[in-house]
């Protein structure tokens, strides 16, 4: 964990120590799941709050922090703060409700200053450790597809909600923790919108799209895959085949060093080459890590140059109303001269 920079971050920022509210930062800092935990850093040392619910287990295994059982909601917090004397405190703005805002500043009768984003430029960057983790919730999220395959002829006239259950209890089986989303089971012309809602709509013959991933030790997976349900249409395989090559040709950009517009840019201008760029309606990826959706975002307007060991999807789509869509989906990891391709699930389409 890179303690030390953070620690010279909040002596940079001029402010006496910063307060972590967001479930997914307290996790990253920590590596301890609780409901109910904050962690507050100065610029030397890391408090852990939690209840009693938790408090037992943190003390066991969190040793390099001081962990403080949380009591009379921010009393705990507020005597620590007393302690230290700190006088200005940073919060995370983007995370915090305004309730809790306003609970915070009346407790803690302090300077408070928000940030955005304030871990963003730690967390963008994977440690092997990070990237061994969800290397491995990406291989788990393979196999899951792969015996999906196997069991979806046996699923003809299902729901789409049936098939997602089924994703659902295999994660279980490959030791995963749950969703890492509500996954996308979205047949016929559902698949026309990006983030259709699995319904109770029963599977026939007819495009099959399937976006789902896995929660593992922490970190996410996302895996897309188009197949098709009989013979498919010369439309249909068309799509999928410029699809197919958008992703390739994003793919081929991605190294360290490289503006990350240029991935994005390099898929949609495939998708417009063949006449279908106004189907193409959103970003090609987004990073992942502890949450589904982390910086940085694979965009056409993202100036930011791609750091090395940034773990992102690359998703590009086509989506025509009244017809269907087709979207291909792998994580990457951005090394040092070419992008890392995780997911091993060849990208040919699959026709049952």
């Amino acid at each position: 964990m890179r303690y030390d920079e953070i620690f010279q971050k909040i002596k940079k920022e001029e402010i006496d120590g910063f307060l972590f509210t967001s479930h997914s930062n307290i996790f990253y800092l920590s590596r301890f799941n609780s409901s109910n935990a904050y962690i507050l850093m100065t610029d030397r040392e890391k408090y852990f709050f939690t209840d009693s619910r938790y408090f037992e287990n943190a003390k066991k295994q969190l040793k390099n922090f001081h962990v403080v059982l949380l009591k009379k909601g921010f009393d705990s917090i507020k005597e620590i703060v007393d302690n230290l004397n700190l006088k200005t405190l940073g919060f995370e703005k983007d995370k915090l409700t305004i309730s809790l805002y306003e609970r915070l500043k009346e407790k803690l009768n302090l300077d408070l200053k928000g940030y955005e984003g304030f871990l963003n430029e730690f967390r963008i960057k994977k440690t092997e450790e990070e990237i061994q983790i969800i290397k491995n919730a990406v291989k788990k999220t393979d196999n899951i597809f792969k015996k999906l395959l196997k069991e979806l002829p046996n699923y003809i006239g299902k729901t789409e909600l049936f098939v997602r259950q089924k994703i659902i209890e295999n994660i279980f089986q490959e030791g995963g923790t749950g969703e890492s989303f509500p996954a996308i089971v979205a047949s016929g012309k559902h698949s026309a919108i990006p983030h259709w809602e699995t319904s109770d709509k029963k599977l026939k013959s007819g495009i099959l799209l399937i976006d789902m991933g896995m929660k593992y030790k922490g970190y996410c997976s996302d895996f897309t895959r188009t197949i098709h349900i009989s013979k498919p249409s010369k439309k249909f395989t068309e799509i999928y085949d410029i699809v197919k090559e958008a992703y390739l040709e994003a793919a081929s950009k991605v190294k360290a060093g490289v503006p990350i517009k240029d991935i994005d840019i390099a898929a949609r201008t495939v998708i417009e080459k063949y006449g279908y760029g106004e189907y193409f309606t959103h970003s090609t990826g987004h990073g992942i890590g502890i949450d589904i959706h982390e910086e940085p975002r694979i965009y056409k307007d993202n100036e930011s140059v791609l750091e090395e060991n940034t773990v992102f999807t690359i998703e590009p789509g086509i989506y025509i109303p009244n017809f269907g869509g087709v979207r291909l989906e792998n994580i990457v990891v951005a090394r040092k001269n070419k992008a890392e391709v995780l997911t091993k699930t060849p990208l040919d389409l699959v026709i049952l």
